[in-house]
C-alpha cells in the first residue's frame, strides 16, 4: 500500500516543538537569541517553528501579571442558568467591567468567571453577586475569594523525545503526590495585604504585556506616546523590581490530535500540609495549566487539560489519592473552550493611580442586559 501524507490537520508535536515550548517560558519571548543558543537553533529556524506553533497548535504568549501587588484581588464565580438562559448568564458575569476570564461548560448550564476586584471593594462585589442570585433566570450562585493564580506552563516532563509521543504514568504521580515535601508558591500564599505598587505608565505596560507578551518597548512607546528609555525605566524599576510581573504564559494544544478537552477542577482538602504536596506536584505537569488556593479554606482549584481517553485515568488516580486520605473530594465541569473570553486588567478604570469601582453602573448594566433579552 503507498504510504499515508500526514496531512497539516494531523500534525503533531515534535521534541524540539516542546523544547520551544518549554523554552519561552524561561526565556524573553521577545527576544529569541538566548532561547536560540540553548536549542543550538539557527534563528530563523526558531522562528519558523515558532509561526508553525502558533498556526498549528494555537500557540499563544501572555504576560502574567501579579494582582496583588497592583491592588487587585481575585474572586472566583460559578452560576448555573435555568434552561434556555445559558447566553443570558454568560452576558450577565460580563456586565461587571473587572471580569478577567469567563467560561461556559459543556454538558451543563454552569458558567464560570474570574474576577480581578479592587481591594476594599469587596462589599461591592458582593452585592452585585446578590443581584445575581435574586434572579429567577439564574440559580445556585457561588463565590470565593482567592489567591492569585499560579500558571503552569508547557513542559515535556511526560514527553518521550524518542517517540515523540506523551506517556502518562499516574500512578507515578500518586507516589509523587505523597512524598512530595515543598513549599506553596508565592502566588499561591495569602498575602498580608493588598498592596497597590503602580502609577498610570506601570499599568499600561502590564496591559500591553498581558495582551501579548513579544511585544517589543518600542511598539509599547509608540502606543502609549511616550519615550523609550521611559518605559524602559518602568519596566525595569517598577514592573520587574516590585514584583508586578511574574513571567510569561505559555498556552499551545500540545495534545494534539487526541481530542483533549478543558476540565475546572475544584479539590477538597483536610489540611494545608496535604494540598500543599497535591499544588507542588502540579507544577511541572504537561495536564495542568493553571490553579489557585480559596482564601482562609483548603480548596484547591485547577484548569486541567487532558485526552479524553485519559480523563479516567485521572480519576482513578485521584480515587488512590482520596482511599490513602491525602484528598478529601473533587468536583468538576466540562469547560467549552468555543464560550470562554478572556481580557486583561481593567486599565481604562485605572485614574489617579487607583482603582475606580462604580457598583451603581454595574448593577444597571445588569438590570440593562436582562432587560434587552427577555
Amino acid at each position: 500500500m503507498p504510504k499515508r501524507v500526514r496531512s497539516s490537520r494531523e500534525k503533531k508535536l515534535g521534541a524540539q516543538d516542546v523544547a520551544i515550548l518549554e523554552g519561552l517560558a524561561l526565556h524573553n519571548p521577545r527576544n529569541l537569541s538566548d532561547l536560540a543558543v540553548q536549542l543550538e537553533m539557527p534563528r530563523p529556524s526558531l522562528r519558523y517553528r515558532i509561526k508553525n506553533l502558533h498556526s498549528n497548535f494555537s500557540l499563544n504568549l501572555y504576560g502574567n501579571i501579579y494582582h496583588t501587588f497592583i491592588g487587585l484581588r481575585k474572586v472566583i464565580v460559578s452560576a448555573d442558568a435555568k434552561p434556555g438562559y445559558e447566553e443570558l448568564l454568560y452576558d450577565c458575569l460580563k456586565t461587571n467591567d473587572y471580569w478577567l476570564y469567563v467560561s461556559q461548560c459543556i454538558g451543563a448550564l454552569r458558567c464560570l468567571a474570574i474576577y480581578g476586584i479592587p481591594a476594599e471593594k469587596e462589599k461591592e462585589f458582593e452585592g452585585f453577586i446578590s443581584q445575581l442570585q435574586e434572579l429567577n433566570l439564574v440559580q445556585n450562585v457561588n463565590y470565593f475569594w482567592s489567591t492569585c493564580i499560579q500558571v503552569i506552563n508547557s513542559t515535556g516532563a511526560w514527553f518521550d523525545k524518542t517517540s515523540e509521543e506523551w506517556s502518562f504514568p499516574w500512578n507515578s504521580w500518586v507516589e509523587e503526590v505523597q512524598r512530595t515535601q515543598a513549599e506553596l508558591p508565592y502566588t499561591l500564599k495569602e498575602p498580608d495585604a493588598y498592596t497597590q505598587k503602580a502609577d498610570w505608565l506601570d499599568i499600561m505596560i502590564l496591559k500591553e504585556l498581558e495582551k501579548d507578551s513579544t511585544i517589543k518597548m518600542t511598539e509599547i512607546a509608540k502606543k502609549l506616546g511616550t519615550s523609550l528609555e521611559r518605559v524602559i525605566y518602568h519596566f525595569k524599576n517598577h514592573v520587574i523590581e516590585k514584583g508586578m510581573f511574574e513571567g510569561y504564559q505559555v498556552i499551545a494544544e500540545h495534545y494534539k490530535n487526541l481530542y483533549a478537552d478543558s476540565y475546572f477542577f475544584q479539590f477538597y482538602f483536610k489540611n494545608r500540609e496535604d494540598l500543599t504536596k497535591f499544588a507542588c506536584s502540579l507544577m511541572y505537569k504537561p495536564f495542568a495549566r493553571y490553579m489557585g488556593k480559596e482564601y482562609g479554606k483548603n480548596r484547591l482549584f485547577a484548569q486541567i487539560y487532558l485526552p479524553r481517553e485519559q480523563l479516567i485515568n485521572f480519576q482513578k488516580a485521584i480515587s488512590k489519592l482520596i482511599r490513602a486520605r491525602l484528598l478529601d473530594t473533587y468536583e468538576y465541569v466540562i469547560q467549552d473552550m468555543t464560550r470562554t473570553e478572556r481580557q486583561t486588567i481593567s486599565y481604562e478604570f485605572f485614574k489617579g493611580n487607583n482603582w475606580e469601582y462604580d457598583d451603581k453602573k454595574y448593577l444597571q448594566k445588569l438590570r440593562s442586559t436582562i432587560k434587552q433579552f427577555t
